[in-house]
């Protein structure tokens, strides 16, 4: 029953997703936090900017790439067909980090919500987050994070430049996200998560309570909203 309530919820989101893309295809004058809707590196990160990711297309990406994110599916982690735990997720989380072969690098933040688990590693040696990744509910099956870990990480991501410093500033990027906010999701706030290469990562509370999370590029200032955990559950 669970998993098929995920199966359809998940269906519903990549629906919802290619609506989205639908409605951000209009001629827009984007402000920084808006970011432009011509480019790959821009384009996908822009759509945000008008409130609805294209997570219909992004899950095409990583349905294609392998991964499973909204549709959950394939060999369940636990042979009794139950979700996994959240000590489960924290378990597969450090033995995926040991078959990185990557000494310098630790897990960081862990943390469940509806529709899969999300984790941070970061460097030992700078204090400063690599990437991101999620981890399927169902079957524990572990995919980088659609949308800036992939796109905008300068070390880690699909694209990696090894760009220089950041020209965007913390306060900065935390301006740009409140602007969207308040934009977009009136009464919630932006607090500081994190620096990654190329980007800040940022929590987005309501009342003090968890409700989701974004990022900003450290070049342009565009904002990625992430559209794809569904409600928060807890952290380890």
């Amino acid at each position: 029953m669970e998993r098929n309530k995920i199966l359809i919820l998940g269906a519903v989101l990549t629906a919802v997703g290619i609506i989205g893309l639908v409605f951000t295809s209009e001629t827009t004058t984007p402000s920084p936090w808006q970011g432009s809707y011509g480019s790959m590196m821009g384009g996908y990160g822009g759509m945000m900017g008008s409130g609805m990711m294209g997570a219909g297309m992004m899950g095409n990406m990583m349905q294609i790439m392998g991964g499973n994110m909204l549709l959950s599916g394939g060999v369940p982690y636990n042979s009794n067909g139950s979700l996994v735990s959240l000590e489960q997720a924290k378990d597969i989380a450090n033995k995926y980090l040991s078959a990185q072969n990557a000494p310098d690098l630790e897990l960081g933040d862990l943390e469940e919500w509806e529709f899969n688990f999300y984790a941070e590693y970061k460097e030992k040696s700078t204090g400063l987050k690599a990437f991101q990744i999620v981890i399927d509910k169902y079957s524990g099956i572990v995919s980088h994070e659609m949308g800036p870990t992939m796109m905008w990480n300068t070390k880690y991501g699909m694209m990696a430049l090894q760009a220089g410093a950041m020209t965007v500033t913390k306060e900065q990027a935390k301006g740009f996200a409140q602007q969207f906010l308040d934009s977009r999701l009136p009464g919630t706030k932006a607090e500081e998560g994190g620096v990654f290469y190329g980007y800040y990562h940022f929590d987005v509370k309501t009342e003090g309570k968890m409700y989701g999370m974004l990022d900003v590029n450290g070049y342009s200032g565009q904002v990625w909203y992430h559209t794809w955990h569904g409600n928060f559950v807890g952290e380890e």
